[in-house]
């Protein structure tokens, strides 16, 4: 081998510090490099599990948002619903009520006019009588002919219709 330039103690030498270097890096550069990678590795799925788990999570808390917002929207209109049916009662008793006030205001009206017709009426009456009285007292006084018997009787009879 000494022919082709290769010294036997050289090359010895050199494999030796070869497997004595990939001895020293596989121990203290290998596997310390390889378990970093694996960590790296797992963190990495571990990742991309969680980010899957979040993406589930996330459709799932979609849905129940969405369900409750029709649902929110739902009981929104229920009550907005019943709201209006309490009022349309509420305005129907009013009515009924404003009803009664107006039919009672009107009766009492009707009444108080029948009795200030009753008690015109009554004074009228009264006139009617007080005047006969005092025509009767003139005519008893003078003497009357037949046709001032007749103009007053004619005057009391168009008092009396008015």
């Amino acid at each position: 081998m000494e022919g082709l330039g290769i010294d036997l103690r050289i090359l010895v030498g050199q494999v030796i510090t070869f497997l004595v270097l990939m001895y020293l890096l596989k121990r203290f550069a290998y596997k310390p490099f390889l378990s970093v990678l694996e960590k790296r590795s797992k963190n990495i799925e571990e990742g991309v599990k969680k980010t899957e788990e979040a993406e589930t999570s996330l459709k799932k808390i979609r849905t129940l948002a969405e369900e409750m917002s029709l649902s929110q929207e739902k009981r929104s209109k229920e009550i907005v619903a019943a709201a209006e049916i309490k009022a349309q009662e509420k305005g129907k008793a009013v009515l009924a009520l404003a009803e009664k006030e107006k039919t009672l205001i009107i009766e009492n009206a009707k009444k108080a006019m029948e009795k200030e017709r009753e008690r015109m009426q009554e004074a009228q009456q009264k006139l009617t009588v007080d005047l006969a009285f005092e025509v009767a007292k003139k005519a008893l006084k003078e003497t009357m002919t037949k046709e001032q018997d007749k103009k007053i009787i004619e005057k009391l009879a168009a008092g009396i219709r008015q």
